[in-house]
């Protein structure tokens, strides 16, 4: 018991100091309320994998190799050293799973810390997301403020994105930490605010954690944010059409992958749709029939990706559907993936009476962002439940966009205030 008292201390200590720092900013108002949605989804989270899924799944997975690697802090200091800094595990499958050894590092330090208690290693997990999503959405809203209740709901409150960015699982410390890279990013992109040393030292450690644990997202991610970057800069210096910014941006986003695949042979076209491809093939032993999609004859050329690109967008963006729901979990998910599919019509149907007011580089930048991440990941993880988990790297920006064109923006107009 004495563990949980001096956690909850030690805790509230850290939330008492993040809010007195914050506490005139945009998002203030809401910080409690979301830090509480936010730590509450992860104890849910671990309480579901522990009575739905009998203690099978991910989140006990990484725990238990954690819980073995924490002792030797204390009992055998120089092989953790070696663990952590030359990768000698002495387990064979943890070392064969990459990603999944870079997040048991940062596991196993949160565990030591936390007494071994998987509940308190909980809490920590998702405090540190949710400063990372308050970060983000607090600056956004900081500097657009009309968009601040959009933001709110679709980076604090909206469930899906809550739930999996909580708790035990490698999602807890990616999320934030793309979401510091893209909050600096815009802090000197859109703030025009001085590039600072501590801030490039802490952006790169970021995108190297995305990177290492979750590659897909640091592949669609920074080649968007440079090419967005680059384009923004052109526009202060010389000015540029609606249609010169896209056309810049678009050919410096293609410009830079296609310069990367030369520069490095592992990130090729033809290596990488073949790692894809490779990864749908190892997913498909993995799973059920009738809870993976099910692709055209899909090999791994440029031509074959196209033809199933379509099917992949919708997959990535909309299923599971409620129909194809066969636990709790999936109905939850199902009826938000109804939700966006309504959003996304209303939004495609409303869009040209907002066009005025929209600055098309940034909404280009995110939509470009979404689509290929979403197409991405369906191709990657074709198993609807391990999809729903894995779109969080984007969903929370495609709501925000969704709410922003949906018919929340005219109560948000009359309501006229702050929140």
């Amino acid at each position: 018991m004495y563990q949980w008292s001096i956690h909850l201390i030690l805790l509230s200590v850290i939330c008492f100091f993040y809010y007195k720092n914050i506490r005139y900013s945009a998002l203030a108002p809401v910080f409690i309320p979301a830090l509480l949605v936010k730590l509450l989804s992860g104890i849910c989270l671990g309480l579901i994998y522990l009575k739905f899924y009998k203690g099978v799944g991910d989140t006990f997975l990484y725990y238990n190799y954690a819980v073995h690697y924490s002792p030797m802090v204390i009992e055998a200091p120089d092989r953790f050293l070696q663990f952590l800094f030359s990768n000698v595990t002495g387990d064979p499958s943890l070392s064969s799973q990459p990603r999944v050894l870079t997040f048991v590092k940062f596991a196993s330090l949160i565990t030591f810390v936390s007494f071994n208690n998987y509940w308190i290693a909980t809490l920590y997990f998702s405090l540190i997301s949710f400063v990372g999503f308050f970060y983000f959405a607090n600056k956004i809203a900081s500097a657009v403020p009309e968009v601040k209740w959009f933001v709110a709901i679709a980076f604090l409150f909206f469930p899906s994105v809550v739930f999996w960015s909580s708790g035990f699982i490698k999602e807890s410390i990616v999320m934030p930490a793309l979401l510091v890279v893209a909050g600096n990013f815009f802090s000197w992109v859109v703030e025009g605010k001085r590039i600072r040393f501590g801030q490039v030292i802490i952006t790169l450690l970021m995108s190297g954690i995305v990177f290492y644990i979750k590659f897909y997202y640091a592949a669609v991610l920074i080649p968007v944010l440079m090419s967005l970057g680059i384009t923004k800069y052109l526009d202060n210096r010389v000015g540029l059409s609606l249609f010169k910014q896209a056309s810049v941006f678009f050919i410096v986003l293609v410009s830079h992958c296609v310069v990367v695949s030369f520069l490095n042979p592992y990130l090729s076209i033809n290596t990488f749709l073949q790692s894809v491809y490779q990864n749908y093939e190892a997913t498909l032993l993995l799973s059920s029939r009738d809870k993976i999609i099910h692709f055209y004859n899909l090999i791994p050329t440029l031509t074959s990706f196209a033809v199933n690109f379509p099917q992949a967008l919708f997959a990535g963006l909309f299923r599971p559907l409620i129909v194809e729901a066969d636990n709790i979990l999936m109905v939850f998910t199902g009826l938000e993936n109804t939700l966006l599919l309504l959003l996304t019509l209303n939004a495609f149907i409303t869009i040209k009476k907002r066009a005025g007011s929209i600055d098309w580089l940034f909404v280009t930048a995110a939509v470009v962002y979404i689509i290929v991440l979403a197409s991405l990941l369906a191709f990657s993880s074709p198993n609807l439940g391990t999809l729903a988990r894995y779109k969080i790297g984007f969903l929370p920006f495609f709501v925000c966009l969704l709410l922003w064109f949906s018919p929340l923006e005219k109560v948000v107009q009359k309501v006229g205030k702050p929140l």
